[in-house]
């Protein structure tokens, strides 16, 4: 709560009637004679939170502080921290958030209606007395129609009483009881609810169930049964009430000016007062200290029982020491915070922290900030705390101890400075391997120091001290710390730590010998060797027919060949072995089986008859074939004879032949000379010329038939025959056989000229 009314020298309070504690342990205070609420801090201060002074109603919807009250009783504090006030005088119940004042029940006429309706609708009658259920519900001592309320999510009801003054309903439904002047309330998280019901001399109690009955007093005014049943005691007008975390209950005994206490066991004893009436300076020893119509009660959050002495204008502690003092800031009151903060390894720095003051050691928490950040909080025990300050980062800091008090110690301060110096951690690698020229692993490892509160925020990256592609051998992995915190550590590799180790990449070898191969024609040989990762290889290649070495060659961007120079006839069994070098394995292929094929070859031949005849002057025909012999082969073949008759002619068609992998045909005609030579009975030129101008002529013209027999005539008289076969051996011209001898040539694979023969026999008449 806030307000610009703080109080800062003496206490304001005239009345202070009903009293409660937040979460924070601040002590709110309802001064029903200056119309106005109080707050004391924990700390000490005093400041007004609802109320200007004045005396009426007004200020729904302002702020709290500027409203107007009339005689406030009593406050509770929702657990949200909405603080409710009876508005006693004004017959409403109001309540003030985030420093707003707002009417939460009660119409402002006194009177008893509305329940099962709109509490702000119903009407109320002096309610007294407030406090909050253990559902969060508002109960509330509508004293002047005997009841007690219940305000639930705007809803009001009765919860005990019928209305009738008076004592009675004891054992059965709180709702049919009488009570008498009902002035406080308090419930428990049991769902119990006592009530002082005041005129009766008694407290009640309604249990969970709704049923009613006596706690405490014998229902006749006096004081008495200390130490005993609070059944069989006497009561002397109870008013407040207020509950412990043990379930001790606590009653303002107004008359008797008294603080009074039932253990949870049913035992009543007195806690402060000794009877007389008046007032008790700071300090008095609480049994036997004088009160003056002490009329509100509580608990505070150190479980200190605290009065309302009313008449007194004061509110007082029963501090642990027995004595009783008042809160807020009572001149002369101190307190003295000191504060150490020794030089630390981070994750290892405390604050230690020592409280002094008036009366006894103070209590509370201590509240250490960094600058003005909060970074720790600790409970003081026996005026001392030692905090640890786990999470102050690597550096220098200036700290401040804050003390927020008790509400009887006062707030304090203390500086101090601290320098941090990172932690250590030590980072240990897994040992990793890879081939060369491979992508690099994923490094991992092991990282250890890092404090809990930092695991999330602190992490190793592992990388390996080389660059590029890191040829073959070891190097070590680093470490590099990574987070948002990681500037906290000092980062040192493990003597075990692994390292990276490259190991030589595996190789393939391609080898593809060529698709043929002919004896003593040189056969190329090739390979290639190449990296299964990346990179390279060099070396060496060796090639090999069976066990036998053909060649060795070096590698020149990942090739090689050799030439086998004069490969037999055979299957070679071929393979290829790669020598490795500082980087890659060695390896080796798979063998190949190649063929090594005769040289290519051709024959010719005659495929007709081999001896023709031809008459002088005309020509004879051979048929030839040439044929490839083993492989096909490929080159041109051409054709020349010898031994033809002088003067002859010869000719070839085709003029060069490709055999290939087929047999191709050549005819080869001799053109016989017109003459010859030899003859076995001499003929004068003109009987041979007129012999054939008759042969001739007798083919022309056969009409002439006269003439012809003169040409026969004359052509006997020179000894000449006619055209046509020849009847008189002695007239057979001679014949002549020619021994020819044809010859095929062509060039081999291996550039070698090839030579082939084949003979006829030409016979010439």
């Amino acid at each position: 709560m806030s307000s610009a009314q703080a109080q800062t020298a003496s206490s304001p309070l005239l009345r202070p009637a009903g009293i409660a504690y937040d979460s924070a342990g601040d002590l709110f205070i309802a001064d029903s004679a200056r119309n106005q609420v109080f707050e004391i801090s924990i700390g000490g201060a005093i400041t007004a939170v609802a109320g200007n002074g004045t005396q009426g109603f007004s200020g729904d919807g302002g702020p709290a502080s500027a409203a107007e009250l009339n005689s406030p009783s009593s406050v509770a504090i929702g657990a949200d921290g909405t603080l409710y006030i009876a508005d006693t005088g004004n017959q409403r119940i109001r309540a003030v958030k985030s420093g707003s004042i707002t009417t939460f029940g009660g119409n402002g006429a006194r009177g008893y209606s509305g329940d099962g309706s709109l509490a702000t609708s119903a009407s109320l009658n002096h309610p007294v007395a407030l406090a909050i259920d253990a559902t969060g519900a508002l109960l509330v001592c509508d004293q002047g129609n005997d009841r007690v309320r219940r305000i639930s999510a705007g809803q009001i009801a009765t919860i005990a009483g019928n209305g009738t003054q008076g004592f009675a309903g004891d054992g059965g439904a709180a709702t049919a009881a009488e009570l008498n002047e009902p002035s406080g309330i308090v419930a428990t998280s049991d769902g119990r609810v006592f009530i002082a019901d005041s005129a009766n001399q008694r407290v009640r109690v309604i249990s969970a169930a709704g049923i009613i009955s006596t706690y405490a007093g014998t229902g006749v005014g006096g004081n008495s049964g200390d130490s005993g049943p609070a059944t069989a005691a006497q009561l002397n007008r109870p008013t407040g009430l207020a509950i412990d975390s043990a379930n001790d209950l606590f009653i303002a005994d107004e008359n008797n000016h008294r603080l009074r206490r039932i253990a949870a066991g049913g035992t009543i004893t007195t806690v402060a007062g000794g009877g007389l009436q008046g007032l008790a300076p700071d300090g008095s020893i609480a049994l036997t200290s004088p009160q003056n119509l002490p009329a509100g009660a509580a608990v505070s959050n150190f479980g200190w029982p605290v009065i309302a002495d009313a008449a007194n204008h004061s509110v007082q502690i029963v501090f642990s020491d027995g004595k009783l003092y008042s809160l807020g800031a009572p001149s002369g009151r101190t307190t003295t915070l000191a504060q150490s903060t020794p030089n630390a390894v981070y994750g290892t720095a405390q604050a230690v922290i020592t409280a002094a003051g008036s009366p006894a050691l103070p209590q509370g928490s201590v509240q250490i900030l960094d600058g003005v950040t909060p970074v720790a909080t600790a409970a003081l025990a026996q005026g001392s705390a030692t905090v640890a300050l786990p999470t102050l980062s690597a550096g220098s800091h200036n700290l401040t101890a804050l003390y927020g008090g008790d509400g009887l110690h006062l707030s304090s301060t203390a500086t101090s400075s601290i320098v941090i110096s990172p932690a250590p951690v030590t980072a240990t690698a897994v040992a990793a391997t890879a081939s060369y020229g491979a992508p690099l692993p994923a490094f991992n490892g092991t990282l250890v120091g890092v404090l809990p509160q930092d695991e999330s925020n602190v992490s190793v990256v592992f990388t390996a001290a080389s660059s590029g592609m890191p040829t073959v051998g070891t190097y070590p992995i680093t470490a590099k710390l990574t987070g948002a915190v990681s500037s906290n550590y000092t980062l040192s590799i493990a003597p075990s730590s692994g390292t990276l180790t490259i190991v030589p990449a595996a190789t393939k070898l391609i080898f593809a010998p060529p698709s043929t191969a002919y004896a003593s024609l040189p056969i190329q040989l090739n390979a290639q060797v190449a990296s299964t990762t990346s990179g390279t290889p060099t070396g060496t290649v060796e090639f090999l027919d069976g066990s036998n070495v053909v060649g060795t060659a070096v590698l020149i961007n990942g090739s090689a060949s050799v030439v086998e120079l004069n490969p037999a006839t055979g299957n070679h069994t071929l393979s290829v072995s790669y020598s490795g070098d500082a980087n890659f394995r060695a390896s080796t292929s798979a063998t190949v089986n190649e063929a090594v094929n005769a040289m290519p070859d051709f024959t010719i031949g005659v495929t007709g008859n081999t001896q023709q005849t031809a008459i002088a002057g005309s020509s004879a025909s051979f048929a030839l074939s040439v044929a490839s012999q083993g492989s096909p082969f490929t080159g041109a073949v051409t054709f020349s004879a010898t031994g033809l008759p002088a003067g002859a002619t010869i000719s070839f068609s085709p003029p060069a032949v490709v055999p290939g992998a087929s047999t191709a045909p050549v005819t080869m005609t001799i053109v016989a000379p017109a003459t010859t030579a030899h003859r076995a009975i001499p003929r004068p030129d003109f009987a041979f010329a007129s012999s054939l101008a008759i042969c001739l002529l007798a083919l022309r013209r056969r009409r002439t038939l006269p003439l012809l027999l003169v040409l026969i005539v004359a052509a006997g008289l020179f000894g000449v025959t006619g055209c046509g076969a020849r009847t008189a051996p002695e007239s057979v011209l001679p014949v002549t056989n020619y021994a020819i001898v044809v010859q095929a040539t062509g060039t081999n694979l291996a550039g070698n000229v090839v030579v082939h023969t084949t003979n006829v026999t030409l016979a010439v008449e």
